[in-house]
């Protein structure tokens, strides 16, 4: 349940002038108040920032930049900046994929295990199941902290972590659910079949062709960008310099500017790299098994926004926060690049949409849409407390701050959470999501439904006080490994509980949850097993995103 921030010379904003492959517009719109209004947080010496460029029918109407591209030397940003793009990576991973399935070098509805010899996993997962995030693939960067660290390429690792899954989150094709691993393997699967790196197949088969001479994949972390934002993130007293993922590509990589991001979106339109089937299948929201429409298409999200059909994708990382959508019935692209995390990007591109397409106001999401006469509602305290969805073991914990209800994914107490917006009666919605909370009010029982992330609504009982003799936690002290991951844990007993040594990072204190089951940070539920003698034997990890990672208990060494 879930889910990721010279002085200036004369004003900070400038109107640039149109891109390559752009048609420049007769009577090109200055931005409005409510523009200027949007970004007015950014528009400062001593800020990060953003650049923002819209176009209509092709042609360019807005080109402005807010904010500084280095604090440290001074620079502002400017239409012409660079950005690292994050996830916007991914429409153009799958714009290559597609591409070498047009030239009949590959086939989407193949088993991922044609293309990669070392791929482990019994389940079949064919290449289209990867670009509309209906693969079940385990989370990749979950996986990675729940190993030891190492050295080397960081895309290799994660490759070989995959290749190594013998188990999904859930049955292929069965639900919709956001993977970064998927788009990583697509990007290695371009790679072995071309014969070129993703960076140069990009560059030769899309950046070329289209004129995005300010785009590339960016490989090498160590490799200078000229005109490149610099990315901030907060920490401690005031800012500091982000770190970006070493040299993954394919779910991420990209560094790009809103121009050539705005020639990027004209190819939808009128294609030059791709074609109109091409196109019409990245645009198209897949069904599940079932049937049930999502808003994934290939490498783009199908929604709506102030009542209109929007068609995009977003980005964020430490430093990142990006977003590129087109309203294809009013034929307006807008592309948002900043160089925070924090900074919603999505809202001020739609915010910006909203502003020329002359909408006041934005429908208000499905979440938080009135629920007519709801009963009256239960004192906030009775809903604290920790929930459990049994067939899973997903925990959900409900907790109260400053007046506020709030919650946040597993048992511990760690993070702050997200707050919860009050519907009405004993309904929540958690913000900027489809998600509702809805609370039976039963003081008994006290069930939790979730509403609006699956197809079905998942029920959650409240988690009754367990704990366990000491004795008892004695028995499950020892050292367990996993061929899935290659790794070792030790469990020991902690100032009276139950501890995880992950080798390489620090120790897990575990929560009793009930009997066998047990929780904690970044690990999620472990649910041990016991053999016939009834001395536990083994464990499965269900954290979400990588659920059931197997573990058996090695031989004590005397």
């Amino acid at each position: 349940m879930r889910p990721n921030l010279g002085r200036l010379v004369g004003a900070l904003a400038a109107v640039a002038t149109a891109a390559a492959g752009l048609v420049p517009g007769p009577r090109a719109q200055e931005p409005g108040p409510a523009v200027e209004r949007l970004f007015a947080e950014w528009n400062r010496p001593d800020s990060p920032g953003c650049s923002i460029a819209a176009s209509r029918g092709g042609a360019t109407i807005l080109g402005r930049a807010y904010g500084m591209a280095s604090l440290e030397h001074e620079v502002p940003i400017t239409p012409r900046s660079r950005f690292h793009g994050a996830s916007i990576t991914k429409q153009f991973t799958a714009m290559s994929v597609l591409l070498l399935a047009r030239d009949g070098t590959l086939s989407l509805d193949e088993d991922v295990r044609r293309y990669v010899p070392s791929w482990g996993l019994p389940e079949r997962v064919t290449i289209r199941q990867l670009l509309t995030h209906t693969s079940g693939l385990r989370d990749v960067f979950l996986l990675t902290e729940l190993t030891s660290p190492s050295d080397g390429s960081v895309t290799d690792r994660l490759l070989a972590l995959l290749a190594r899954q013998r188990g999904t989150v859930f049955p292929p094709g069965q639900y919709s659910e956001y993977n970064n691993g998927a788009y990583l393997l697509l990007g290695d699967i371009v790679h072995r079949l071309s014969g070129l790196s993703l960076r140069a197949f990009m560059q030769t088969r899309i950046f070329r062709p289209l004129g995005m001479s300010d785009t590339h994949l960016h490989d090498d972390p160590m490799e200078p960008v000229q005109r490149l934002a610099i990315g901030y993130t907060a920490g401690g007293s005031g800012l500091r310099l982000a770190r970006l993922q070493g040299d993954l590509v394919g779910n991420a990589g990209l560094v790009t500017t809103v121009h050539d991001l705005l020639i990027w979106e004209r190819n939808f339109v009128a294609p030059r790299v791709g074609d109109a089937s091409i196109v019409a299948a990245m645009e198209t929201p897949v069904r599940l098994m079932d049937g049930t429409p999502t808003r994934f298409g290939m490498g783009l999200q199908i929604e709506t926004a102030g009542g209109r059909r929007t068609i995009g994708h977003g980005g964020g990382d430490q430093g990142i926060s990006a977003y590129v959508v087109r309203y294809p019935d009013d034929d307006l692209a807008v592309a948002v690049l900043c160089n925070r995390d924090g900074i919603d990007a999505t809202a001020l591109a739609r915010g910006s949409a909203d502003a020329y397409l002359g909408l006041a106001t934005r429908a208000a999401p499905a979440a938080a849409a009135p629920v007519g006469s709801a009963p009256p509602a239960a004192p906030l305290a009775s809903h604290v407390g920790l929930y459990r969805e049994r067939r899973e073991d997903a925990l959900l914990r409900i907790f109260l701050r400053d007046g506020v209800l709030r919650g946040s994914s597993g048992a511990g107490e760690g993070d702050d959470g997200w707050p919860l917006t009050p519907l009405g009666g004993d309904r929540f919605a958690i913000p900027d999501t489809t998600i509702v909370l809805e609370f039976s009010g039963d003081a008994a029982r006290h069930a939790l439904r979730v509403l609006g992330e699956r197809p079905t609504p998942e029920l959650l009982d409240r988690v009754t006080p367990f704990a366990v003799t000491a004795p008892a936690l004695t028995a499950y002290v020892g050292r367990y490994a996993s061929n899935e991951l290659d790794v070792v844990y030790t469990l020991s007993v902690r100032d009276g509980a139950l501890a995880v040594q992950v080798p390489g990072r620090r120790v897990i204190p575990l929560q009793p949850i009930a009997p066998n089951l047990f929780a904690g940070p970044l690990v999620g539920a472990i649910r041990f097993a016991r053999d016939v003698g009834g001395a536990p034997a083994g464990f499965v990890i269900r954290a979400h995103g990588a659920m059931n990672v197997r573990f058996e208990r090695l031989a004590s060494v005397r």
